[in-house]
């Protein structure tokens, strides 16, 4: 029988690994040993106190040139504030990036001088003067009365100040139980004091390991937590000793808690978030394709990611594009949506996940709106390193411009959305027009084939450079899985007796009443949808009732009793999006709704939203009165007042109703779309 290590012996060994010999990382194509820095045990540190000094003396070592000797006791207690007052970790992770990635701390000196102490640089990641170093059993008398002493099982420093807190547990444990000790530690204003830079958690045993961002108490969620993942098959890394070598190494440890962090800056919900182990991956090949590229070439071709819906693209695409804006071969990049309302939730999302932009000042955001082709002009020629957020739009309408020049400037295009951005030879017009570009797409759905008349994605940006798909994010527990419900609207006898007949009459008028008889009396219930045309439930009255009476029907347990909200797309003839099908649908809930607040029965707030039409065609007048009608009753629901002239604000406010993220007003219950909101939408409580 093995005898299982105690917890002891499991942290000697974890902290020998740290501090010790050579690692041979998993993504070395080559097998061959990589020597690398290697943190340094501090066994004589054991108490807060002693932390402080420690950070003292690194921070006087770092800053020799500004200071004429250690830092005085009042001047010190200035830098202690500083850190203590950090009340949050998305506070602390913004004291850390600093600006421009430089954290500095301000300090009036005795003799009168005020100077700036670099406390962070991340330029210096695994280089430089870097300290990096590892404690234990960290002493923390209680901070809230009544509660208990504690010791910390390992902390990792970097500069002198913690930043990843690992909580071992032996192997008859579970990862969970060491991240439910650090949630207790939180709720004890543990992780205060010189723990308030804390970035990462990470509970481990000998088999199992898992890490997540620091937070708040009321925020800790282990849904958040996740498990390493081998780059070459997305297996998980459970072994304690390949998680070390892989996460835990310098400077792997180093850039995920700087590089791969992100700091949501949402209002009212600022936040930490830490990076999968496939947003990192595919981050770090599309930095390395952009290094790689041939600066000669007039058109590089990057490749493009391809990361299944919900999989968290935003994210990867923001620090693909953060870290690509501050590289020395790159003169501007430029992030393009596939329509409007995506260039609005890109920009806001950006900017909140910009560590610079705060309080809604753009003057200090690395994120450039372009609210027309002027300002997209005015852009690309600007000598910032500004991320541009447009959409392919009014990409199209520049370079047709008669007299617009492309700036001379090495410019990196991410697109997103790449499978619906790219049709067709305007997409090649944008990038002939561009010298000296580089392009690399995001999809959650690439194009394999040109059969529908649309280029393939790789023809558009080269081979695939990291791939997660909804296998892979399915099995991962990191996107929902799908249930499918298959309802039949109408019954069989209906369909037989009444559709059939006239659908094998325009079919086949050659046949005789017995034979079309003869046919239907053949037919197996399994055949019936396949000898029918899509069109069958195109505008059909009947089918409409129905699916609205079972959306009623089933909307409480489908909502979780209204928490959750819908969208319903209509399409005709398999695959045209219908306005007057659309319209169908919505006056048929709104006559339902009227039933039922006269038996005082629930009814749900529901609206359509389509485009404006400009064509001067057949349906133009048809399709706005229609357009006018759902603003009209849409601004008696919620007390606003759009119209004609304002449908992109309707559209807008029915996007942050969808969203919720306007909390003052009813949120929407379902939201019926004509080719709009059907992927890339941000909704988080958007289930059906």
């Amino acid at each position: 029988m093995i005898k299982s290590k105690s917890e002891l012996e499991f942290e000697n060994e974890f902290i020998e690994k740290l501090t010790t010999g050579t690692i041979s990382l998993p993504e070395d194509q080559s097998g061959r040993v990589i020597k690398t820095r290697l943190w340094k045990y501090e066994p004589s540190i054991k108490t807060t106190d002693q932390l402080w000094q420690n950070f003292k003396s690194i921070l006087e070592q770092h800053n020799s040139k500004s200071l004429d000797g250690p830092l005085s006791p009042a001047e010190f207690a200035q830098v202690r504030k500083q850190i203590t007052d950090l009340n949050t970790p998305f506070q602390a992770g913004q004291f850390l990036y600093g600006m421009n990635g430089v954290s500095q701390i301000e300090v009036d000196m005795d003799d009168g001088r005020h100077v700036y102490l670099t406390v962070f640089d991340q330029s210096q990641i695994g280089a430089g003067d870097t300290v990096y170093q590892v404690v234990n059993q960290i002493q923390k008398p209680a901070i809230l009365p009544g509660k208990p002493n504690r010791r910390f099982d390992v902390t990792l420093l970097i500069n002198g100040l913690p930043i990843i807190q690992i909580e071992l547990k032996k192997d008859t444990h579970d990862a969970n139980e060491a991240l439910n000790q650090m949630h207790q530690y939180i709720t004890e204003a543990q992780y205060g004091d010189i723990f308030s830079t804390l970035q990462i958690l990470v509970g481990m045993t000998p088999h199992n390991t898992k890490y997540m961002a620091n937070t708040t108490a009321d925020r800790f969620n282990k849904e958040f937590s996740f498990h390493w993942q081998r780059k070459n098959d997305s297996t998980i890394v459970r072994n304690w000793e390949e998680f070390t070598d892989t996460v835990l190494s310098i400077p792997a440890a180093h850039n995920l808690a700087t590089n791969y962090m992100i700091l949501d800056g949402t209002p009212n919900k600022e936040m930490l978030k830490v990076m999968r182990p496939y947003q990192v991956y595919a981050t770090e090949n599309a930095i390395q394709a952009i290094k790689n590229r041939d600066p000669d070439l007039l058109l590089n071709k990057l490749g493009f990611i391809w990361h299944t819906t919900g999989s968290g693209k935003t994210i990867t695409s923001f620090k693909t594009a953060w870290q690509a804006s501050n590289l020395p071969t790159v003169d501007k990049v430029v992030f393009v949506v596939d329509r409007k309302n995506l260039t609005r939730q890109t920009l806001e999302n950006y900017r909140a996940y910009d560590p610079e932009y705060s309080n809604g000042d753009q003057d200090f955001s690395s994120i450039a709106d372009t609210a027309n082709t002027r300002e997209l002009i005015k852009n690309l020629r600007s000598n910032s390193n500004d991320i541009v957020i447009t959409s392919v739009q009014k990409l199209q309408r520049l370079v047709r411009k008669k007299n617009f020049t492309a700036p001379d400037k090495r410019i990196l295009f991410i697109v997103d959305e790449a499978h619906r951005s790219t049709g067709g030879e305007v997409f090649r017009e944008i990038q002939k027009k561009f010298k000296r570009s580089s392009w690399l797409g995001y999809t959650g759905t690439p194009l394999f084939d040109d059969s529908k008349g649309k280029l393939k994605t790789a023809d558009i940006f080269g081979k695939c450079i990291h791939d997660y798909t909804i296998r892979n994010a399915i099995a991962d527990h990191n996107v929902l899985g799908f249930n499918v419900d298959f309802k039949t609207t109408i019954e069989e006898e209906t369909v037989r007796n009444k559709y059939l007949p006239d659908f094998y009459r325009r079919q086949n008028p050659d046949w005789t009443e017995e034979q079309i008889e003869e046919k239907i009396n053949n037919i197996t219930e399994d055949d019936i949808d396949d000898n029918l045309n899509a069109s069958f439930y195109d505008n059909n009255p009947a089918h409409v009732k129905a699916v609205v009476a079972d959306i009623f029907k089933n909307w409480r347990n489908r909502s979780v009793d209204g928490k959750y909200n819908a969208i319903l797309t209509t399409h005709v003839g398999g695959n045209r999006p219908s306005i007057p099908m659309a319209m169908m649908y919505y006056d048929e809930f709104q006559r339902v709704n009227e039933e039922n607040r006269k038996l005082g029965k629930p009814t749900l707030k529901v609206t359509v939203s389509f485009s404006m039409d400009s064509t001067n065609g057949e349906n133009m007048l048809k399709t706005n009165q229609a357009l006018s009608r759902v603003i009209d009753h849409y601004n008696k629901e919620f007390g606003t007042s759009f119209g004609l002239d304002s449908v992109e604000e309707y559209k807008n406010d029915v996007e942050d109703r969808l969203k919720k993220i306007n909390r003052e007003g009813e949120p929407l219950d379902l939201l019926i779309v004509v080719d709009q909101f059907l992927t890339g939408t941000d909704a988080p409580e958007l289930n059906t």
